[in-house]
């Protein structure tokens, strides 16, 4: 059933190839000329927050992003990007190779799989100080190994990129449609791992860049090969296994002038044979820009709003290191102030997040993960 959807789809969308080199002759339309000069981007984002449950506070840098994009020719292009302050990681995020031809692309390499719009934002996009529920835990998977003799769990994240080849196709019709469909090793990135089977992403757009927009996606395949502790003869051995994973989301939301509004829901279905566990992830936000007068401390305040709302959420407890389960909603209100005509490029935000939580774990006390926390954030984009 998988390989059937993974042929029909690249059948599908190549044929946008033809289509949209015919829908460029049919207008008569001139190309217009290349540039073959690279293009560099990058954000850094530091940060310093206040833990509102025990008093406590932390410096850091989020991300320290360089990216560079450009043509090799009048339809092939790249991209190539590093975050060198991911937590103190360095790694490599986006490195792929594109081709393009009216409304049909085709891209292979390492790249964003596109299951949801809050999920492929980064750094110079999101414009919260921490990422919301949906696009941190939607994607976790969790495992078990041994350490000292004794069972230790983990809990770990594929992330919103992977290896793979992506396609997609808007239409140049006065319906605002567009069509993606990937492939992927479902192994997360810098993992080129050899498989008999590969994860797949279907997803449908609708809607303008103003008034009411709409998105649907499903993924479908298992989480990256890894490990768990298992009793054989009266001993405890570690063993690699997979865990099925799909995806079922939904988007919402409307934009006018100014104001923009937004709503996503998920489903993730995690599991081994026949039995599976299921978490569900929501978030609802939304912000209004005023413009402030030419000569005023700012160029624009940016009230922001999110709720997120998470049902069994995959959690490592820090005091036991064994794996459970959280049910949450979190607000999180702040105001942006900008200091350049775009939005994220210069900006410094005032955060505040507050946790409403069914249940405090056991570790609530030492794990900084559930606490509330005020941020502030600056923000360098290029």
């Amino acid at each position: 059933m998988k390989m059937k959807f993974v042929l029909i789809s690249l059948f599908v969308l190549s044929s946008g190839v033809a289509f949209a080199q015919s829908d460029t002759v049919a207008a008569g339309k001139k190309a217009e000329p290349v540039s073959y000069v690279p293009k560099l981007d990058g954000t850094i984002k530091a940060k310093m927050e206040v833990d509102l449950n025990g008093g406590e506070y932390r410096f850091s840098v989020r991300n320290a992003r360089l990216g560079v994009r450009g043509n090799v020719s009048p339809k092939m292009n790249y991209r190539l990007q590093m975050d060198f302050g991911n937590e103190g990681k360095i790694s490599l995020l986006d490195a792929y190779a594109g081709y393009q031809s009216g409304g049909f692309t085709a891209e292979l390499g390492q790249q964003q799989y596109h299951f949801s719009t809050d999920m492929d934002r980064g750094p110079s996009t999101n414009l919260f100080a921490n990422r919301s529920f949906l696009s941190k835990y939607l994607t976790s998977y969790y495992g078990s190994e041994l350490s000292g003799g004794k069972t230790v769990d983990y809990v770990r994240t594929l992330g919103s990129r992977d290896l793979g080849a992506f396609f997609s196709y808007r239409f140049a019709s006065k319906l605002p449609l567009k069509l993606l469909a990937g492939v992927f090793n479902g192994s997360g990135i810098n993992n080129p791992v050899w498989g008999k089977h590969v994860n797949v992403i279907g997803r449908a757009e609708l809607g303008g860049s103003e008034g009411l927009q709409g998105a649907v996606a499903y993924y479908d395949g298992y989480a990256p090969q890894h490990t768990r502790v298992v009793e054989r003869d009266g001993e405890n051995v570690t063993e690699n296994f997979e865990q099925k994973m799909r995806m079922a989301g939904f988007e919402l939301r409307y934009v006018r002038g100014k104001f923009r509004i937004e709503g996503e829901y998920a489903r993730r279905y995690l599991g081994t044979g026949s039995s599976s566990e299921v978490m569900a992830v929501a978030l609802v936000q939304g912000f209004y820009r005023f413009d402030l007068p030419e000569r005023s401390f700012a160029r624009y305040l940016l009230p922001v709003v999110r709720w997120d709302l998470g049902n069994g959420v995959d959690y490592l407890n820090s005091d036991t290191r064994r794996r459970e389960l959280f049910d949450a909603n979190r607000i999180t209100a702040g105001i942006n102030l900008g200091f350049s005509t775009k939005l994220v490029r210069s900006e410094v935000r005032l955060n505040y997040e507050k946790y409403l939580l069914k249940e405090r774990p056991s570790d609530f006390a030492v794990n900084k993960l559930l606490h509330d926390k005020f941020t502030l954030e600056i923000v360098a984009s290029f």
